[in-house]
């Protein structure tokens, strides 16, 4: 801090604030404020969304490496800014169209993919809440008693699960025939499962851009859990 009382400096940073004012408040409160006033910023982080697919369209927001059958790596698979924002909103009017919010949100039990990926900006585009949990519940957990706490306590509406052989276990153990299933691949025997195709190859119509701009500092986008490693998870 400099020796002036009213001011204070920060190191230098390629990004953030570098001055700042400092000004004494009422009993013992400090008041910092940047001296370099923010710039317009959106109202909601799907607006970027919207921007870059208008500006770079053909730029790469999400990519992955596919594996061969051998264990190899084989070649990329890139998703650009505009076809993100098509999934997000195919998938977004699929979710509404299935009655989905808050109330009845997307449990994700797999790991980081690029349907994972598309699914949240889906989620995140039409105002539907998400839980991304941890695989562990569904794949090293015996009696899935975490699981059936996550499922207690959200009452999905819709779970995914990138490979149905992998997951099958755990989501006949947990879910009610009332709660649909959704799988990048295979089905979940002796349940109707959701190719997460079908998901992709909804039309999507004026009502997912609305609910998207109704979308807002109040809207529940997303569920976190803690690890539960003392106790149950807590949302």
């Amino acid at each position: 801090m400099s020796q002036n009382p009213t001011m204070a400096r920060y190191r230098p940073l390629k990004f953030g604030v570098t001055r700042a004012t400092l000004r004494d408040g009422a009993q013992g409160t400090h008041y910092l404020r940047a001296n370099q006033d923010l710039p317009p910023f959106p109202d909601r982080i799907t607006d970027r969304l919207v921007h870059w697919a208008k500006t770079r369209p053909d730029q790469t927001v999400f990519a992955r490496r596919s594996k061969n059958a051998d264990g190899s790596t084989g070649d990329w698979r890139h998703i650009t800014f505009a076809q993100a924002l098509d999934a997000a909103r195919r998938i977004g009017q699929g979710l509404l169209n299935r009655g989905l919010s808050a109330d009845r949100p997307v449990l994700i039990l797999s790991e980081n993919d690029l349907e994972h990926a598309l699914l949240a900006l889906g989620c995140v585009y039409a105002g539907i809440a998400y839980c991304p949990t941890s695989p562990a519940y569904s794949l090293v957990s015996q009696d899935f008693d975490k699981l059936h706490h996550v499922v207690k306590t959200l009452t999905p509406g819709l779970v995914f699960a990138s490979d149905a052989g992998r997951y099958s276990r755990a989501m006949l153990a947990t879910l009610g025939e009332d709660v649909e299933l959704v799988t990048t691949e295979g089905s979940v025997p002796g349940r109707a499962t959701t190719p997460f195709t079908a998901l992709l190859a909804t039309e999507p119509t004026p009502a997912v851009d609305a609910a998207m701009a109704a979308t807002g500092a109040d809207t529940i986008v997303k569920f976190l859990f803690t690890s539960g490693s003392t106790k149950m998870p807590k949302a």
